[in-house]
């Protein structure tokens, strides 16, 4: 099995930087801008707890998967240099193995909370498997 993969504040940065620098080429359409100032709230937010050792709530499968989507819109909005491309999709496959594993984690525990919550009722996935 792989090891877990986790962020960093390095990474947060990143992402901030990013977002700062598509803000600043126009790249968000302006019905955009009170989902990308969340986002950059909580990567802040994030990025403090890191630097300061401090609790921190983590990001939610929604909140990766929007950052995600940053990756995407603002490369496929703006023309990127080449000598950037390698960075941005560097910390965009860490994000999207994050997602990842973060969402096998929820999945998981859904699951978990369902068996726990009526261990008679097999579910479709249940009788799926055993034909």
């Amino acid at each position: 099995m792989s090891s877990e993969i986790s962020l960093n504040s390095t990474l947060v940065t990143a992402v901030l930087e990013l977002i700062d620098f598509y803000s600043k080429k126009g790249v968000f359409k302006l019905n955009e801008y009170k989902d990308i100032s969340t986002i950059n709230e909580r990567l802040t937010e994030v990025k403090t707890g890191f630097d300061k050792n401090e609790s921190y709530t983590p990001f939610n499968v929604s909140e990766l998967a929007f950052i995600i989507q940053i990756f995407k819109e603002g490369t496929q909005r703006i023309p990127t240099a080449i000598d950037s491309f390698g960075q941005i999709f560097a910390i965009y496959q860490h994000f999207v193995k994050f997602l990842e594993q973060e969402s096998k984690k929820e999945k998981d525990t859904q699951k978990d909370s369902q068996k726990d919550s009526d261990d008679s009722t097999p579910s479709v996935e249940d009788l799926m498997n055993s034909e």
